[in-house]
């Protein structure tokens, strides 16, 4: 405004709206409890409070344009490798377009991908083949010396065929699962089975639970009328068809929880660092409606 003159010729060269100019002003003056400005006909002056201002906030954009260009340098010149596992719903929901952000930010650090089920990310990470793995914490881990954090809680939810939807509100009774067939997604020659610890918690006993390996085989056996499935919100919301619905299920049993595994390194890894700063930035926004977010605990 000092070195424009007006009001319109600031807004011009802001290349913002002169209205919206004059109400920044106006809301920067309110807060100070002070008019920094004499608005005369032709060319605005500094009033005595906006003369002691002026080089106070002269001295904070400056400050703001060398915080940019240092954040510009360390993006352009960090130089590296990032190794990131990740279960199949969160790698196709909130990690490939973390990527693309990741890349565009630090076009010099290298990004590999692994998709694992959950007992191999964590293997990945304690043998130092990934650098970071984000799974569920349902399957308990057995490297001890693999610190983690948690990140999110993500929803289970209830898949039906449309023209079987059991549930008019949007919250599915998972006492309707009581002698049907279930289909979730697991290992099946480990023996282990997604949400099946849940039935049982509340007394819920299926009739058969077919264990499949992938997302996109739970929505077929639904799709073509073979059971009810049970899957997680992030792999439902990729794989989900229009003959199908997914329906979430009563919190905070049918929440499970989400952390970031972490290969232990007296020295972290700058880029590592970054990678998973943008994933803590990144990721509720990426994710929203399908997840529960908390502050963090380890």
């Amino acid at each position: 405004m000092v070195e424009q003159g007006t009001f319109t010729a600031a807004a011009a060269a802001l290349n913002r709206a002169q209205p919206r100019v004059s109400a920044h002003v106006a809301a920067l003056e309110n807060h100070l409890g002070a008019a920094l400005l004499v608005r005369g006909s032709r060319r605005v002056e500094l009033t005595a409070a906006g003369s002691a201002y002026l080089p106070h906030a002269t001295a904070a954009l400056s400050d703001l344009h060398d915080g940019d260009d240092a954040v510009s340098a360390m993006s352009s010149t960090m130089q590296g490798r990032v190794r990131v596992g990740g279960y199949p719903g969160a790698m196709a929901v909130f990690i490939a377009p973390l990527i693309r952000r990741f890349r565009a930010l630090y076009p010099g650090v290298e990004v590999k991908l692994r998709e694992a089920d959950p007992t191999a990310l964590e293997d990945l990470v304690a043998s130092g083949e990934v650098d970071l793995a984000v799974r569920t914490a349902d399957v308990p881990q057995r490297h001890h010396n693999v610190p983690s954090e948690q990140l999110f809680y993500e929803r289970i939810q209830m898949i039906t065929r449309r023209d079987r939807r059991p549930v008019h509100s949007g919250v599915a009774d998972p006492s309707i699962i009581e002698g049907a067939t279930v289909i979730v997604s697991g290992d099946p020659l480990g023996g282990w089975e997604d949400y099946r610890d849940r039935l049982d918690r509340i007394g819920v006993e299926p009739e058969e639970v077919i264990t499949v390996v992938q997302p996109t085989t739970v929505m077929a056996l639904v799709r073509e009328g073979l059971g009810v499935g049970l899957l997680g919100a992030l792999a439902a919301r990729v794989t989900i068809s229009d003959e199908l619905t997914a329906m979430d299920l009563p919190e905070p049993l049918w929440l499970r929880e989400i952390r970031v595994y972490r290969r232990s390194q007296r020295s972290p890894d700058a880029a590592v660092s970054a990678f998973a700063e943008l994933l803590q930035a990144e990721a509720p926004a990426l994710t929203a409606g399908r997840t529960v977010w908390h502050p963090r605990s380890t």
